[in-house]
């Protein structure tokens, strides 16, 4: 009787949450916009994502490593090698538990703090690689003779002389 009453109660208040819920109409959302997002927020969500994301490897990785440094440090003893995929009672205690969980999610969140230290350095080297390029793109080329100039009257002007300057005459 208890087991009805909880599973009335969850989907009673499931379904009086949509209820209130507003709709929306495809007109209502706005698209996604690159440009209008900051680049630190783009950082962030990346670096949640990957923190997040090598969370379940992790505490696998950690899990049977501790099980593996209790098992050689009590002299390769069979008894205290813990399975993390035994479903027999003889597991983890709650604090070994909480001390994998809480390595696992300390190596996570380096692990995306890391890749956002790279990007960020990245990003600045190839800023700084894309301004020297630009500036050394530059040639300037004087000429002597007359034969070789180049007149542009008032009627056509235009801007030849833009961006990345690849030569220009005077």
């Amino acid at each position: 009787m208890k087991k009805f009453w909880a599973v009335f109660f969850v989907l009673l208040s499931i379904l009086s949450f949509s209820l209130f819920a507003d709709d929306l109409t495809i007109s209502d959302a706005e698209p996604y916009n690159e440009k209008s997002t900051p680049q630190w927020v783009k950082d962030m969500w990346r670096g949640e994502i990957i923190t997040l994301g090598s969370w379940p490897f992790t505490t696998l990785a950690v899990s049977l490593s501790y099980s593996m440094g209790m098992f050689a440090a009590h002299n390769w003893d069979s008894s205290y090698f813990r399975n993390p995929f035994s479903s027999s009672g003889d597991g983890y205690s709650f604090n070994e538990i909480k001390g994998i969980l809480l390595a696992s999610a300390a190596i996570s969140v380096g692990i995306g703090v890391t890749d956002l230290i790279v990007n960020i350095v990245k990003r600045e080297k190839a800023k700084k690689r894309r301004n020297a390029e630009q500036m050394r793109n530059v040639i300037i080329t004087p000429v002597d003779s007359r034969e070789d100039r180049m007149f542009i009257f008032e009627g056509s002007k235009k801007e030849y002389l833009f961006g990345n300057l690849e030569s220009a005459v005077f």
